[in-house]
């Protein structure tokens, strides 16, 4: 069963950590809010296992100023994508 785990704060409280205990293969992670800030080098997710997909949400990328700043790993996504990927996982794990 796969999962879809959103992270919406910031790297400051170090909920990333709890999260990536848990994230098993074939899971996804979304960044969005401020958990979008865990996505610039130098960051957590190279540890996290190719088997992995990340993605983070656009709109929340462009009103921080970091769309051009995203580790090559994340995938920008903007709400439509945001909607399928919640039913692409079997479930969803909000972090926030």
């Amino acid at each position: 069963m796969s999962a879809l785990h959103t992270i919406s704060v910031s790297p400051t409280n170090g909920l990333i950590n709890s999260c990536l205990r848990l994230v098993c293969p074939g899971d996804g992670i979304l960044f969005i809010q401020d958990g979008v800030y865990h996505c610039c080098p130098p960051c957590l997710l190279d540890s996290v296992s190719q088997d992995n997909a990340l993605f983070a949400l656009r709109e929340d990328l462009l009103a921080r100023g970091l769309l051009c700043k995203i580790s090559e790993r994340i995938t920008p996504v903007g709400f439509g994508r945001f909607v399928e990927l919640t039913i692409d996982y079997d479930k969803v794990i909000s972090w926030s």
